[in-house]
């Protein structure tokens, strides 16, 4: 995701987010994995994580306002 900042692309930047935020919830909602019963915040918190470190590149409202619609609608 910051390669793709730096390389001013935001757009790119942008589905970079959104596939890690639906992998994480995806791993959130349908592991099986012993390892998710120890962890199961960890998902949820490493969402806000990426989300934060997307955001210090100031992306446009209707991006983040796309993003947070994704993160409030699960899986889509």
């Amino acid at each position: 995701m910051a390669k793709n900042h730096k390389r001013s692309l935001p757009a790119s930047a942008k589905a970079y987010c959104i596939g890690i935020i639906k992998g994480l919830q995806m791993y959130k909602e349908e592991s099986l994995s012993d390892l998710s019963d120890w962890l199961q915040d960890a998902p949820g918190d490493y969402i806000d994580t990426v989300l934060d470190e997307w955001k210090k590149n100031s992306p446009c409202d209707s991006d983040v306002a796309e993003v947070m619609d994704l993160i409030k609608g699960g899986l889509s």
